[in-house]
């Protein structure tokens, strides 16, 4: 059950989503864009005289505006997962088992207290034996409402089904503050759960832009139910594939 949880943790962490936090979008990619999302993940879970790594090298979200209210996207989570006993490695495994093909549709933007809204939906499907596995899927409702001009609040609520048929809902609230305008901050947290397993996660993190649409972010995240540490970055970069 640890490795379930390590599992869909992981990859809530992973999909991203996001510049730099796990949190999902409320609004698309302009027409005719393309933003990649390359992350690099780490985590580390101990337990007792063991302990299991796992690094995305990296992860790649590739999101396109259709239309003004609609992104299609790939996610591709690489993932190389080592265990340890009593500090001595006994499993290095790299594993490249998933891709996830989805859409996101804006629903509305935001009108005073009423959040900016819109839908997405993923199908998880696996590589290479079709016929051993399913297929799975991620659902979510993402919200966001901007406080002032530079404090907005994000959230994002939803259900995710892997491949092997688990169900977990989850949760994701996310607060960040713009500085100005190339550095900002945040903090987040993030719930799992289904009716034997609840996971909850608090992080925080930074990222500042380098040059036009490109940005970088680096985030640190802990486990509050368990022996379990994340840190990673982004890299975000988006282009036209049309002139205007």
């Amino acid at each position: 059950m640890k490795n379930v949880v390590l599992y869909i943790f992981t990859l809530a962490l992973i999909s991203s989503r996001f510049v730099g936090q796990t949190v999902e979008s409320s609004s698309c990619v302009q027409i005719n864009n393309i933003q990649l999302e390359l992350e690099a993940l780490y985590s580390v879970e101990n337990e007792s005289l063991n302990k299991e790594t796992s690094w995305s090298i990296p992860n790649i979200l590739i999101r396109y505006g259709l239309s003004k209210n609609i992104e299609v996207q790939l996610h591709t989570p690489f993932t190389q997962v080592r265990c340890f006993e009593n500090n001595q490695l006994i499993s290095n495994v790299f594993t490249f088992e998933e891709m996830e093909f989805g859409v996101s549709v804006n629903l509305w933007k935001q009108k005073k207290l009423i959040p900016e809204a819109a839908v997405m939906g993923r199908i998880v499907s696996p590589v290479g034996n079709f016929n051993s596995k399913g297929f799975g899927n991620i659902l979510s409702l993402n919200f966001s409402n901007a406080l002032s001009n530079k404090t907005s609040i994000k959230y994002n609520v939803g259900t995710t089904t892997d491949v092997d048929k688990n169900t977990f809902g989850f949760y994701i609230v996310n607060v960040s503050y713009q500085a100005n305008t190339n550095l900002r901050f945040f903090i987040e947290n993030t719930g799992m759960f289904n009716q034997s397993v609840k996971s909850n996660c608090l992080g925080s993190g930074f990222g500042f832009n380098i040059i036009n649409n490109d940005s970088i972010d680096f985030s640190v995240a802990k486990s509050l139910k368990g022996k379990m540490f994340y840190t990673g970055a982004i890299l975000t970069w988006a282009f036209k594939t049309k002139k205007d």
